[in-house]
């Protein structure tokens, strides 16, 4: 409209060039003032509150290198940043971006460093400390005499403001939040709050402040998450993968494997007496062993290592173990658990005299004339006489207990051969030599070797040729069929 109004007027007054003159200011009058285009304005939150933590959350306490989510302790409302673009003719175009400034609790035990970050499943920070988005970040890893924080002091006041000593923090100063949809993004850390692998002993007298020792050295683990309503239910998964027992002597200390034991003499053996030994059925024992983990090598995701044996049985026990752990190394936990399954098996019911009075629940014994330790599951006053319940005390490294397993395995096997007929210097024929080794229960020995050793032995029958000359095996030098129906001779050949 002014382009049209002013160029008439320009060229009534000045003829071609005013024309031309009158259209330019037309122009520019249209353009910026009558018909000026509204600007574009990109998408905005209506609600800057940032959603906090609930109040209660237990915070863990971490040893060794974890990856664990953290806890929102302090936040600020998302801060709006808007950003114009545009004109010389074209639309003004107005968006806007957030970020968030925001405190995060990690453990409650003072940690050295904090590795990779992730923010909703994606890599916030890598292995060299590389940002993938723009953010402030500082750690407090956590000390007893740690500073606050500057900027929870300027937005609280330093008056207001605490340091959060004993608890690791992390601050992300200005995080931009374009990235997570404009929210503050679901956080796990890396957190390194040990120098090293940490064994389990060193974990248990953390957590209860020394009550518990932790006694023999247990299994040595590359990070655990201390996390749960009671210090019971910290320490029992711990036990349970490491094979670990209590004893009641001067306080409560955690046992593991062979070690330190008294001798105790079965004065019932051989009198009659209700002292006598006890072998559960295979299908008593689990069959099969599942230990969950955190798996470092695949970002600390969970994993699952199974341990299973042949035979009967239909028993599963599942271990939930809350720590960081290869796949070696869960498997060789799993493999030990159902070892110790295994030789935990055979019990021993002990009459002893008055001086067994001081031996506690939980104790390492050695019973006389016999190879090989047990611990004390029991105990009880009778007839004048002590009388200890004993169950099997297996190796306390995975290794050494896969070890006893495999030998077990081979002395539940029973083996015959059988050697052809020898002749003597004169052609004399001897009878044919055997060697038998028998070491417990054929009929418990995986099927494969079953069939094995029973294909030995018929192929070692001596061959004779009757009257009419053809070839059969002789009936006389068989197997003897007691040998593989019997139902156990482990007793009587370890008594």
């Amino acid at each position: 409209m002014a382009t049209l109004v002013l160029s008439t007027i320009g060229g009534a007054v000045g003829g071609p060039v005013g024309s031309m003159i009158g259209s330019m200011v037309g122009q520019f009058v249209d353009r910026e003032l009558l018909f000026k285009p509204k600007g574009r304005e990109g998408p905005r939150l209506s609600e800057l509150k940032v959603q906090m933590s609930s109040y209660g959350t237990p915070i863990p306490k971490l040893f060794g290198t974890l990856r664990v989510a953290g806890s929102v302790i302090w936040a600020t409302d998302l801060v709006e940043h808007r950003h114009r673009e545009g004109g010389k003719g074209r639309p003004t175009t107005t968006s806007y971006s957030y970020t968030a400034s925001f405190a995060v609790a990690l453990s409650a035990r003072q940690v050295l460093s904090v590795g990779r970050i992730w923010a909703d499943g994606k890599l916030l920070r890598g292995a060299a400390g590389d940002w993938k988005v723009r953010t402030g970040f500082r750690l407090h890893p956590g000390g007893e005499d740690q500073a606050i924080d500057p900027l929870i002091a300027s937005a609280e006041g330093i008056g207001l403001t605490p340091a959060h000593r004993g608890i690791a923090y992390a601050v992300f100063e200005d995080l931009e939040l374009a990235e997570f949809g404009n929210r503050i993004p679901s956080l796990s850390f890396e957190v390194v709050a040990d120098s090293g692998p940490v064994a389990a002993q060193s974990i248990v007298e953390t957590l209860t402040g020394g009550r518990v020792a932790g006694g023999d050295a247990l299994v040595p683990i590359d990070g655990f998450s201390a996390y749960g309503g009671s210090q019971r239910g910290v320490i029992e998964p711990l036990a349970e993968a490491a094979g670990a027992w209590p004893l009641l002597a001067g306080g409560v200390r955690l046992l593991c494997g062979p070690g330190a034991a008294g001798e105790v003499a079965d004065i019932g053996a051989g009198t009659g007496s209700p002292g006598d030994r006890a072998i559960a059925t295979a299908d008593r024992m689990p069959r099969r062993v599942t230990l969950s983990h955190y798996d470092p090598a695949r970002d600390y995701q969970a994993g699952v290592q199974i341990a299973t044996r042949p035979g009967a049985g239909y028993r599963d026990t599942m271990i939930e173990l809350p720590a960081a752990l290869s796949a070696g190394a869960a498997k060789q936990l799993a493999q030990a658990a159902l070892a110790r399954a295994d030789l935990q098996r055979e019990r021993r019911i002990v009459l002893a005299g008055w001086n067994a009075l001081a031996i506690p629940p939980g104790a390492r014994v050695h019973i006389t004339g016999e190879p090989g330790q047990w611990r004390v599951a029991d105990w009880s006053l009778e007839a004048m006489a002590v009388k200890l319940e004993l169950v099997r005390v297996a190796s306390s490294t995975p290794s050494n207990c896969r070890t006893s397993a495999k030998a077990r395995s081979s002395r539940r096997v029973c083996r015959l051969r059988l050697a052809g007929p020898a002749r003597a210097g004169g052609g004399q024929r001897l009878p044919p030599a055997s060697m038998a080794e028998c070491g417990g229960n054929p009929l418990e020995a995986p099927p494969h070797r079953r069939f094995a050793e029973r294909s030995k032995m018929l192929a070692a029958r001596p061959i004779r040729r009757s009257p009419t000359g053809a070839m059969r095996s002789s009936s006389r030098w068989r197997t003897p069929a007691w040998c593989w129906r019997t139902r156990t001779i482990r007793d009587s050949i370890r008594a």
